[in-house]
């Protein structure tokens, strides 16, 4: 009988073996074993992997001595899972998900591969659950590169969201950190985190409670390798012992983005960090309003802070300044001022205001308003900078569209902040409304000349809500009138739909180069 069952266990065997090599021959099988193991990593889905491994035992035996196809281990997903996945990942670094949700024996795996963890997220969690996840696993972390931690605003139910000091710094075994990611619906806890040898650091907070940058700058000072930063504060900025000397002075950012609802505060917070090696920088004030208030708006930064933050910012004189606004549907206006140094250093204030009403008698009314305000504002910030006088480019681009009757209000502006700049190598004038422009019809609304600064190249792109024939007129007795002031026009570059054909040659008359261009 013993005999019977080890020539069944070999035929058995056997066959097994006639199976695969019989497979062998199938073309999908025939691919070298790398090929194969890189069609692999290219599944979606954690899902499509578990399925491809039921294909055939050369498949399954291939994928799982592919032991990093198995490390991004979603812990909620219970225990039988994560231990399936810790078994196949070996020792490859892993990426570890976790939530609120995760059961507490998922959690209690991981112990003995902390040091494998590579990338830990954090997603809709508590304080209290990120202390209970390092209380379970102490570290150490040393293979830790990224850590994403978004922590929800919505109150625990058992109250125990008020996290107590722990008795050393969250994550205090990670030294090795490189990336760090927080996003948080309460105050963000930053004096809880130390990471030496961070390079990038992305903020973001919504909080009724006041938002510390004390402790943004304490962070910012012990993290002296950061070469991004991205911060995004939807909360009252405290500024609390903050002392206006203090400036922490990040070497090494290249990149450098705040936003701020409370505008004030956020630009003042700007001019207490210093990137001397910083290649771009956006400062950015977003607010939701349902009545927008009349009068100028106060979003950019006063004249001292804003000469404060390009003297931080930038390490040569401006030469180009370009004023953006956009709408969207009457609901959103964007007002943007851009600052481009010598050395390409480029500085960008803006504000974002999103109108919530929902009248449509006033709808109109109320976004003509918002934009008038806008461009005052930025139109002043132009004036009250020190440094205008070394702009040799200026470009405006927007908007598309005004109501008629407030264009009178705009083109009064137009000529003060004309008059403000100095002479010009070129003037760029983008996917604007050409009515209230100066260049178009300053003459004909105000009936006054115009006054402009000496401008070697005029360029203009796709112009709107215009008529061809008014266009050329004033276009052509712009151009002359530059030209008998003694200060003509070197180039003049159009842009539009169906350029009129007479445009070209009139112009030449009293401009050197004429580029007249049809749109597609």
């Amino acid at each position: 009988m013993r005999e019977v069952s080890n020539l069944n266990r070999d035929t058995s065997a056997a066959m097994v073996t006639i199976r695969e090599w019989i497979n062998s021959f199938v073309p999908i099988n025939r691919l070298p074993l790398d090929i194969l193991t890189i069609i692999s990593t290219h599944l979606p889905s954690q899902k499509d992997r578990f399925r491809a491994t039921f294909v055939c035992r050369h498949w399954r035996r291939t994928f799982l001595q592919h032991a990093g196809l198995w490390s991004n281990i979603h812990l909620s997903k219970g225990e039988v899972y994560v231990k399936t996945l810790l078994e196949r990942a070996r020792r490859s670094p892993l990426t570890i998900l976790t939530s609120r949700m995760d059961p507490v024996g998922s959690v209690m795996l991981l112990p003995p591969h902390t040091k494998q963890i590579a990338d830990l997220f954090f997603v809709g969690s508590y304080w209290v659950d990120i202390r209970r996840f390092l209380e379970i696993n102490p570290g150490p972390l040393p293979l830790l590169r990224t850590l994403d931690v978004s922590v929800v605003q919505t109150i625990n139910p058992d109250d125990t969201d008020a996290v107590t000091p722990p008795p050393h710094p969250f994550f205090g075994s990670a030294i090795g950190l490189k990336e760090f990611r927080l996003r948080s619906g309460t105050p963000p806890l930053l004096n809880h985190f130390i990471f030496p040898n961070l390079t990038l650091f992305e903020l973001s907070v919504t909080s009724e409670e006041s938002f510390s940058g004390l402790e943004l700058l304490d962070f910012l000072e012990a993290s002296p390798t950061l070469r991004a930063v991205c911060i995004n504060v939807a909360a009252d900025i405290s500024l609390e012992g903050v002392s206006q000397e203090r400036v922490v002075v990040l070497y090494h950012v290249e990149s450098f983005c705040l936003a701020a609802t409370d505008g004030s505060a956020g630009y003042e917070l700007a001019t207490n960090i210093s990137c001397p090696s910083v290649k771009r920088t956006s400062l950015t004030h977003t607010r939701e309003k349902r009545h927008y208030p009349e009068g100028p708006i106060e979003e950019f930064p006063a004249p001292s802070l804003l000469y404060a933050i390009i003297r931080q910012y930038t390490r040569s004189s401006i030469e180009e300044i370009t004023l953006e606004t956009k709408t969207d549907s009457y609901y959103l206006i964007a007002c943007s001022l851009t600052f481009r140094s010598a050395d390409t250093t480029v500085i960008r204030l803006c504000f974002e205001v999103t109108e919530d009403n929902e009248d449509p008698g006033t709808l109109g009314w109320t976004f003509t308003q918002m934009y008038w305000n806008a461009f005052l504002r930025a139109s002043r910030t132009i004036q009250d900078t020190l440094l205008v006088a070394d702009v040799k480019r200026f470009q405006m681009q927007g908007p598309l569209d005004l109501d008629e009757e407030w264009i009178t209000y705009i083109v009064g502006d137009f000529e003060d902040l004309f008059k403000s700049l100095g002479p010009l190598k070129e003037l760029t004038i983008c996917n604007c409304d050409m009515r209230p422009h100066p260049f178009v019809r300053f003459a004909k609304l105000c009936g006054v000349e115009a006054v402009y600064p000496p401008i070697k190249a005029l360029t203009i792109w796709h112009p709107s809500n215009i008529c061809n024939v008014e266009f050329v007129e004033d276009l052509v007795g712009l151009a002359k009138a530059q030209h008998e002031l003694g200060v003509p026009f070197e180039h003049v570059t159009v842009h539009m739909h169906n350029p009129p054909a007479e445009m070209e040659e009139m112009l030449r008359l009293w401009v050197g180069t004429v580029d007249c261009r049809g749109l597609l």
